[in-house]
């Protein structure tokens, strides 16, 4: 048929096919996957949820800095961590070499 193998035309009609029913399974689907109106109200309420676990924004503003301190001080405990283990290497690298011996 026209130099077009008869496998390519079956392949082109089962993804035609395919193509047919995905449109028709999105338009005749449920309305919450189309993000209907129940979609919304469904999003709206897990929202609300979430807030009110949160406490409200004052207070996880609050926790924000609490938990922004933290990491300051930490960052700073570790900067003088490194430092001692540097002078402690310095310290042990001074005493394997040693002075000169004559």
């Amino acid at each position: 048929m026209f130099g077009i193998p008869e496998w390519a035309v079956g392949v082109a009609f089962i993804m035609l096919a395919i193509s047919i029913g995905k449109a028709l399974a999105g338009r005749l689907g449920p309305p919450d996957r189309q993000g209907g109106p129940r979609g919304r109200r469904d999003l709206a309420r897990a929202v609300e949820e979430l807030q009110k676990r949160v406490g409200g924004s004052d207070d996880a503003q609050t926790r924000l800095d609490a938990l922004e301190d933290v990491q300051r001080r930490l960052a700073d405990v570790e900067e003088r961590l490194d430092f001692a283990e540097r002078m402690l290497a310095k310290q042990r690298d001074a005493e394997r070499i040693g002075p000169p011996k004559t």
